[in-house]
């Protein structure tokens, strides 16, 4: 067991989050899923708990694992012609990314599952603990800045921005210590 490691993060709060848990003897995995958790508050147009993912896990000395909680699409596709599903380009100043909308870009959320599951597979702290820092955050109503990010983030920003003194992040809070 090694006591060195590093936290990489797009959000201070985030980093923070994963660092209580390792600090309060939390393994590596417990630490993620608690940046995880922190960063559907603090970085919520990057990720969020109706979204997906994928983990590649490896205990030390172990085999390494795929964790596959992507968001879920039907099981019958339809015809190309019969889904509202297009392209947009997202201008980020220096950057510009393609990104596709549409009823056709709707699919089920995967993130909830794949917290549980890496957490049942190789957690050691209890999931009320590792959520809480990402509670206290939505309780805090910690988020981005608006003036801080770019267009489009920049305007989902600014919407989301205005409504979090209105109580946006608690129903947040109150589902994650309810777990």
């Amino acid at each position: 067991m090694t006591s060195k490691g590093a936290i990489a993060a797009g959000h201070p709060e985030t980093a923070r989050a994963a660092a209580a848990i390792l600090a309060e003897g939390g393994n590596a995995f417990d630490a993620v899923l608690a940046g995880l958790c922190a960063a559907c508050v603090a970085e919520p147009v990057l990720i969020s708990l109706g979204g997906g993912g994928f983990l590649l896990a490896r205990r030390a000395g172990g085999e390494a694992v795929l964790y596959d909680f992507f968001a879920q699409t039907p099981k019958v596709r339809r015809a190309e012609a019969e889904v509202d599903f297009f392209p947009i380009v997202a201008d980020f100043g220096t950057a510009q990314q393609e990104f596709h909308i549409g009823m056709g870009s709707i699919a089920v959320p995967g993130t909830v599952k794949g917290l549980f599951r890496v957490h049942r597979d190789l957690g050691s702290m209890p999931m009320a603990r590792i959520v809480e820092p990402a509670a206290a955050l939505a309780r805090a109503e910690v988020m981005p800045k608006a003036e801080r990010l770019t267009p489009p983030s920049g305007h989902i920003g600014m919407v989301v921005g205005g409504r979090a003194r209105e109580g946006l992040w608690k129903p947040l809070a109150d589902w994650l210590k309810s777990i």
